[in-house]
């Protein structure tokens, strides 16, 4: 077999074939054997049938089989010869099968181009922690306290920081009734600062049981774009007014958000991972500068079937999340595209760096992982690692440990 590699891109390698006649013959003959030895054809013997009737009611199938198989054997071959690691499948052209001459033929595919990362241990980058303060520590409480907060019946006239429940009787909207339109699930609250202004006035002072006209005008920008920008008429019966009451801070309640003795060891729980919170979104923003100066510094090309591979995972995903796609999915596409090739470019980046490192993922950090999940599940570590083990987990987190190692690496932390 004779080979000839050439690189008209750079993500690109064409191979031509030239198979010998000789080779080409001899894969023929021995296929017409196999269908000699296996077919069962009224009037002879098993085996024994002649090898002119084989090739003349089986030699097409069997031509287009042995090219087949040629052409597998013979792509597989060169791609290990020429150090070819395709990332795309491959495409067949320019077939060539003339009567006593070589079998040719041309096959394209796309690889990960090479690349050299230089300057990777030379940057200066680190996270950069904010410094909480007090007052973000008693917002995170309060917020706290707001996931806890009950809602109450109160038998008079709503004011500001109420909750109302109301029906529609009935919606108009420029001039036009919509049925369509339902009844809130949610409460209102009163004097919120997203709530529509006309609503807000008009549901202030108004006890359950009430009738209220509201006439609004919606804003261009408006949500539901069958409103925006035109007047809507409200006819509104408050269900009810509730009031919301934050909990006692009591030994009761304390010990139900983990058995903290005073509401200072609460809000130093909270400060504590209020600052783990803050130092890794420092970390993730480091990680994220310091590959984008790499990109910039190493520029090297991302093979267009990588891309899109990743792009159709990315749609996936968005569409799982989103229950459907709501737009066309070329319109997606070119939406995530430039996010699927800086993704892909950060892959290579941390391959090459870990593998010129030899940063790698001990047993011991898969390990600890691994046990601590299984404590997130309630379930044996022992009997974890061996399902994480067949279904391909572990392997996914090495990859993980390795990649973050790499980039701690990268900002200074893991050297």
């Amino acid at each position: 077999m004779k080979t000839t590699v050439s690189e008209p891109e750079t993500c690109k390698r064409v191979i031509a074939f030239e198979i010998p006649v000789e080779e080409y013959s001899a894969a023929f003959d021995r296929k017409i054997d196999e269908y000699r030895r296996d077919v069962r054809l009224p009037g002879f013997r098993a085996g024994k049938v002649p090898v002119n009737v084989i090739k003349q009611r089986f030699g097409d199938a069997a031509k287009a089989a042995v090219i087949e198989d040629l052409v597998k054997d013979s792509y597989k071959t060169a791609c290990d010869e020429h150090n070819i690691v395709p990332v795309s499948e491959a495409k067949l052209t320019d077939m060539k099968e003339d009567e006593g001459e070589p079998l040719r033929f041309t096959i394209e595919t796309e690889v990960d181009p090479p690349v050299e990362i230089t300057g990777y241990d030379k940057l200066k980058i680190t996270p950069k922690v904010k410094k909480l303060k007090d007052s973000d520590v008693e917002e995170n409480f309060q917020n706290l306290l707001e996931r806890f907060a009950e809602f109450k019946d109160v038998d008079r006239a709503s004011k500001k920081g109420d909750y109302i429940r109301i029906e529609y009787r009935k919606v108009v909207i420029d001039g036009a009734e919509r049925p369509d339109i339902q009844s809130p699930g949610y409460p209102f609250e009163v004097g919120a600062a997203n709530a529509l202004k006309e609503f807000d006035k008009a549901l202030t002072g108004v006890s359950a049981g009430d009738e209220v006209e509201i006439t609004v005008k919606f804003p261009k920008d408006y949500s539901d774009p069958g409103a925006a920008g035109k007047t809507g008429e409200f006819s509104v019966t408050v269900s009810s007014v509730q009031e919301k009451r934050l909990p006692e801070m009591d030994e009761e309640f304390l010990k139900k958000l983990g058995d903290f003795k005073t509401v200072e060891a609460l809000k130093e729980e909270i400060r504590k991972g209020m600052e783990e919170g803050e130092a890794e979104r420092a970390r993730k923003e480091a990680y994220a500068e310091a590959i984008d100066a790499l990109i910039k510094a190493n520029p090297f090309e991302v093979p267009p079937s990588k891309t899109e591979k990743f792009i159709d995972m990315m749609i996936e995903d968005y569409a799982q999340g989103q229950g459907g796609l709501a737009e066309p999915r070329e319109e997606m596409a070119e939406r995530f595209r430039e996010s699927a090739v800086m993704a892909l470019k950060r892959i290579r980046i941390v391959d090459f760096v870990a593998d010129k490192e030899k940063i790698k993922a001990t047993q011991e950090e898969v390990d600890k992982e691994i046990e601590l999940m299984a404590m997130r599940y309630g379930r044996d570590f022992d009997e974890v690692k061996q399902v994480f083990r067949k279904n391909g987990t572990t392997n996914r987190i090495r990859l993980e440990i390795r990649e973050k190692k790499t980039l701690d690496f990268l900002i200074g932390e893991g050297r």
